[in-house]
């Protein structure tokens, strides 16, 4: 079974560079952030929960807002930074998703919000999450749509395939997309010992004061835009930035801003 040892290396690097850091926090979130509110009602009662692969804590900060006890877990130290400059008072660990710290049934519940994807071994990952929830605990996640759904992810590949130089190539890595395809979820979270008891989508999107907007978004918002783009020839990459945005104008326009839909799938799942 193959490691995704260059996918691994690719999302290392990615979450400890400034610019794709805070191009993250500064613009990617204000499309992640507008799950929040869908995370944070699927919980019931106040609860002991594991935020993994808290990113800036934009997630723990809302836990946390609900009552909830939170600790806030990511193996990047540099997105850990604005996690803690977020909720100052916070608790938050760096760690592996693959080999969790804490202790067998440690919570009541889980939440993992556009991370598991990043995860090289999702099925390691999913073991470790089913091991530190305690009998019965809840895990909810979220995953954004592939392009067969999602307009920006349409707009975005279909540019690259298009202008793109034939020698940027991504690392072998896992599907992106396959916690958003329905059966491959439930299949997928089933053999990981979970019963799936809700799957929906959430709508979020970017108000983009410019079409140029997505392109920047995509390359210093997010390790494999960033990859992506960052490694075209010169020409490549104006010629894929420049379609973007034509095609932001034609598809997204509303009124003197352009709303780019990136829908979500969110998951609520129960461990065995």
């Amino acid at each position: 079974m193959t490691t995704y040892e260059g996918f691994a290396e690719l999302e290392t690097k990615g979450w400890s560079d400034d610019t794709i850091s805070s191009g993250y926090v500064s613009m990617f979130s204000e499309a992640s952030d507008m799950a929040i509110p869908a995370i944070v009602s699927s919980i019931e009662g106040t609860q002991k929960i594991l935020d993994l692969c808290c990113g800036q804590g934009n997630v723990t900060e809302a836990l946390v807002k609900a009552g909830h006890s939170v600790t806030g877990a990511d193996f990047s130290s540099k997105m850990l930074s604005y996690a803690r400059e977020r909720v100052p008072d916070g608790d938050f660990v760096e760690a592996d998703a693959q080999d969790l710290p804490f202790e067998n049934a440690s919570f009541d519940s889980v939440v993992c919000s556009f991370g598991l994807m990043h995860v090289p071994d999702q099925t390691k990952a999913l073991s470790e999450i089913r091991r530190v929830l305690k009998p019965r605990g809840q895990f909810i996640m979220t995953s954004w749509r592939g392009p067969d759904m999602s307009p920006v992810f349409q707009v975005f590949y279909s540019s690259v395939q298009e202008h793109g130089h034939p020698s940027v190539k991504m690392p072998d890595s896992p599907n992106f997309h396959q916690f958003a395809d329905e059966e491959m979820a439930q299949s997928i979270l089933n053999d990981a010992g979970f019963d799936v008891k809700k799957q929906e989508q959430v709508d979020c999107f970017w108000m983009l004061h410019s079409p140029e907007v997505l392109a920047e978004i995509f390359q210093n918002g997010a390790p494999r835009g960033g990859y992506l783009l960052s490694q075209q020839p010169e020409a490549n990459n104006a010629a894929i930035k420049a379609v973007v945005a034509q095609k932001v104008r034609e598809r997204f326009g509303d009124g003197d801003k352009w709303r780019a839909p990136i829908p979500a799938c969110l998951i609520v799942a129960c461990a065995r």
